[in-house]
């Protein structure tokens, strides 16, 4: 089971009284990288994970396999609840690609780590103003090579981009599909690159998208990070545990108030990191209410959970030209032609190691059928069978790709406490006109300039991917129109910090993966200064 080579953590329980240097609410990628590099500086560190930190995987092939149990979602590193969505005013009942344990999402994914571009980090038009993040691209630029050295990427220089060259490891070889596609996108006039994997050259690795890897071959946060914490031996776990709020003054958080199974407890400690993610840590902070903050911890100015973004992936079938094998990691090919193009911001194109098969086609379709009218006729799912097993038939030549197209912050698309759903909390998301011509005008120009294979879209509309959320909690340097500062700590308190996506003013054009994990480890260090000059 994953979790065996945490034989050096401390796992502890409520009984346990100390007073941490740092305590950090979640154990995703940012909270892990945090944990990492603290711990790596000497100071004791407690980890505080709503899910299990040894997790196994039920057989299953990929995150398309449904599983209705909490417990046993919880132990396959999935989160347990079923979100609340309001889209467009359609109010639906999802279950979200994310994680939950040691890791977070990143046990599920695909370990795709790119960079966001130099230009992300620029002064950016929206349509709701200008945005532009308080620090620029060369500040993170060391942290990014920091974190892509403990995750093992591998990969090749991405030939258009403006990115000082990191040294990568050389990527494993590429199956003989996707190396039909990269020939045939050169041939198109674009310019394809190994896309940039945390996954190890392991016999029969197959990349574990979607499922919690067993051989340790995918990088995920506690590979890349817990494990060489737990060699320290200053990091300490508390897993099943449930933060209910931040308790604060005006100036300082004092404590933290904690619940694991029926029992409560007051944690204390010099530090506090929330990196519950972009969902929930503005449930936490809209949770923590007192005389103090009647509005929520840090959100005087009502920005908490506020400029909720997503990626939206636009699937595409494409179908190679011949029979060529597909054994071996499929998930090896990106290009950014389309990151920006005549001043339009798309996002990176890459493969995605799925082909339009039988499971995968019915996950989409479910998915499209779970927020839409036709949910209230729940006997209608069951017949989804029937169109995905002839589509299947159809497409099953076809390679799955995947443009993660950027979103714009709007101060409506937020996060919203609600004790009556399931997760406590529900998202509020409108889809704006500017969105869908974007999208509209992405599928023409794909159309026009892969011109060597036939493709088609998998995905009807506007495809939120609600495993990418970002923004909640934006970082800037005005505290009226953002919620943390430069260096993620929050305006007015002195030591609470955030390390997850919701810092994030924009949410780029790539997987947020390694910009959370580069962010959090330079937190980490201004977090390890303040600390020092205590």
């Amino acid at each position: 089971m994953k979790g065996s080579l945490f034989r050096n953590v401390i796992s502890i329980d409520l009984a346990t009284q100390r007073r941490w240097d740092v305590a950090i609410i979640g154990a995703g990628v940012g909270g892990s990288a945090a944990a990492y590099s603290l711990t790596e500086k000497g100071f004791n560190v407690l980890l505080i994970e709503k899910g299990l930190a040894r997790l196994k995987n039920s057989g299953l092939s990929n995150i398309n396999v449904e599983i209705d149990n909490p417990n046993e979602r919880l132990l396959n590193g999935r989160w347990p609840t079923k979100l609340t969505t309001v889209i467009d005013g359609i109010k639906s009942e999802i279950w979200a690609p994310l994680g939950c344990g040691l890791g977070g999402s990143s046990l599920l994914y695909a370990a795709a780590l790119s960079r966001l571009e130099p230009i992300d980090f620029e002064l950016q038009d929206t349509p709701q103003g200008q945005v532009e993040w308080p620090f620029k691209y060369r500040e993170l630029e060391p942290y990014y090579e920091q974190a892509e050295t403990l995750f093992s990427v591998s990969g090749t220089p991405d030939p258009l981009s403006q990115q000082r060259p990191h040294d990568l490891r050389a990527p494993s070889a590429m199956s003989e599909i996707d190396q039909h596609f990269y020939s045939s996108f050169k041939k198109s006039g674009l310019n394809p690159y190994r896309l940039h994997l945390g996954v190890m050259n392991v016999p029969n690795c197959v990349g574990c998208g979607g499922v919690v890897c067993q051989m340790s071959c995918k990088q995920d946060a506690a590979e890349g990070f817990l494990v060489p914490a737990a060699k320290t031996g200053c990091l300490c776990i508390l897993e099943s545990t449930e933060v209910i709020s931040v308790n604060a003054d005006r100036k300082s958080v004092y404590g933290l108030s904690v619940r694991k199974g029926e029992s409560e407890k007051a944690i204390q400690a010099r530090t506090y990191i929330l990196a519950a993610g972009a969902y929930f840590s503005p449930v936490i902070l809209q949770n923590s209410v007192n005389d103090h903050w009647p509005n929520g911890l840090g959100n005087d100015s009502d920005r908490v959970g506020r400029n909720l973004m997503f990626h939206i992936s636009e699937h595409i079938g494409i179908w190679p030209k011949g029979k060529f094998s597909n054994q071996g990691i499929r998930n090896t090919i990106a290009l950014r032609n389309f990151y920006q193009f005549e001043n339009v911001k798309f996002g990176e194109f890459q493969s995605t190691g799925i082909t339009a098969g039988y499971g995968n086609v019915l996950y989409y379709l479910r998915t499209e059928f779970d927020q839409s009218w036709l949910r209230y006729i729940p006997v209608l799912r069951h017949f989804l069978r029937i169109p995905a097993y002839i589509a299947s038939k159809l497409f099953s030549e076809a390679s799955v790709f995947a443009c993660i197209l950027q979103d714009f912050p709007y101060q409506e698309n937020r996060i919203i406490r609600d004790p009556q759903s399931s997760s406590g909390m529900r998202i509020e998301y409108t889809i704006h006109r500017e969105l869908k011509a974007r999208i509209k005008k992405f599928r023409k120009l794909l159309r026009r300039t892969v011109k060597s294979n036939y493709m088609f879209p998998m995905t009807e509309g506007v495809w939120l991917n609600h495993g990418h959320p970002c923004g909640t909690c934006a970082a800037g340097n005005d505290p009226q129109t953002s919620v943390v500062d430069r260096n993620c700590k929050m305006h007015a308190i002195d030591n609470l910090y955030i390390a997850d996506s919701s810092f994030m003013p924009s949410s780029g054009g790539a997987n947020p993966s390694l910009t959370i994990a580069a962010n959090a480890l330079r937190v980490a260090d201004q977090i390890a200064v303040q600390l020092r000059d205590r």
